[in-house]
């Protein structure tokens, strides 16, 4: 296998050859910064387009009576900025910490393998694995502008389950709903890969350690709703 010749074609071979954007991977660490950049900057881009569409004073309306329930601290200060800077700083946290949770998991989970890789080379390897979210960006952004801004904040991201449930932030399942991600299957896809390019394990023990944290994580969260 040929690895990407250089960090451009890197990210189109996540997508295309993801064995080929591992292997320029372990060869050229910091080209991980590529995409960490990129996951980074999509929020802005993609919240900024939806409240400059969204007729506000239709949102609010909605949003408020919720807000009130949920969290009544912050009613009080539910304007157009500061709704913004909350959803990308949302976003932000949520992949940073996601991306940084999984390096440590496939760090550890990897320990027992002949081919030892350090945790900011997982790093690395979990923006690529992460990196198929910035589709989910632009689907966002097509729906929301094929509606005409028509959506609410909290349905309006598809990179979510909530995307397609609406379920509004009174639900006891909006908080899962809302983290769940559509694209698992594939972040667990992209992760088989790597573990498979960077280790000699079979493809059974590969699969596992990419699946295991994204279904445990999620399968434990719905459980503890459901009874509680």
């Amino acid at each position: 296998m040929t690895p990407s010749s250089n960090p451009l074609s890197m990210l189109v071979d996540i997508f295309r050859s993801p064995s080929a954007c591992f292997i320029a991977l372990h060869q050229n660490g910091m080209w991980g910064w590529q995409p960490f950049i990129v996951l980074l900057l999509t929020p802005f881009l993609f919240w900024g387009a939806y409240f400059d569409i969204v007729n506000f004073a239709w949102l609010q309306q909605i949003l408020l009576p919720q807000l009130q329930q949920v969290r009544p601290e912050q009613a009080i200060l539910l304007d157009a900025n500061t709704l913004m800077a909350s959803e990308i700083i949302a976003d932000i946290l949520g992949r940073m910490t996601t991306i940084a949770l999984l390096a440590f998991w496939l760090h550890f989970a990897t320990k027992p393998s002949q081919h030892q890789h350090g945790y900011w080379k997982w790093f690395a390897a979990s923006c690529a694995i992460l990196f198929p979210v910035v589709l989910g960006d632009l689907a966002s952004y097509v729906s929301a502008l094929l509606k005409h801004g028509q959506v609410l904040s909290y349905a309006a991201n598809l990179n979510s389950l909530n995307g397609l449930l609406k379920l509004p932030m009174t639900s006891d399942w909006f908080a899962f709903a809302n983290s769940l991600p559509l694209l698992m299957p594939w972040y667990i896809a992209l992760g088989f890969a790597a573990v498979g390019t960077w280790t000699e394990f079979e493809r059974g023990q590969a699969l596992a350690i990419a699946a295991l944290p994204w279904i445990v994580v999620y399968s434990v969260w719905a459980v503890f709703l459901a009874i509680f």
